[in-house]
């Protein structure tokens, strides 16, 4: 009689709402605790992508570099990096500068200036 009654004791126990609503209410924490570790774990997986993406970048950017640095080192290459870097020209050569828009504000030079345009040129060489 007493195993009967022990038995039904706990079988009230576990079957009453209350026992039910408690174990619902940790059986929904333990499914929103999942699904936040599954999302986490989707935001690890881009950011190793990223990661990935971003190293395999850089290193072809270094690859670059290293070919750079190693054309810079003989002397042909350091004279085209600091031609190209730099608006430079050896002795004797001249310097060619090709404008390709038709109305660029150059004005074509002209050789033999007015006298009035040589005085205006030594007035403001006098005023500075």
């Amino acid at each position: 009689m007493r195993e009967y009654q022990h038995k039904y004791i706990i079988h009230t126990l576990l079957y009453s709402p209350i026992t039910i609503v408690i174990l619902f209410l940790v059986i929904i924490l333990l499914l929103r605790s999942v699904v936040d570790l599954n999302n986490k774990r989707i935001n690890a997986a881009k950011l190793r992508d990223e990661a990935v993406l971003k190293q395999e970048s850089t290193e072809k950017d270094l690859t670059r570099a290293e070919g750079r640095l190693s054309a810079i080192q003989t002397d042909r290459g350091f004279e085209e990096y600091v031609r190209t870097t730099y608006p430079v020209a050896k002795r004797g050569e001249g310097v060619v500068v090709v404008y390709e828009q038709e109305g660029s504000p150059v004005v074509p030079v002209r050789e033999h200036m007015t006298l009035w345009e040589k005085l205006l040129i030594f007035i403001r060489t006098l005023i500075k």
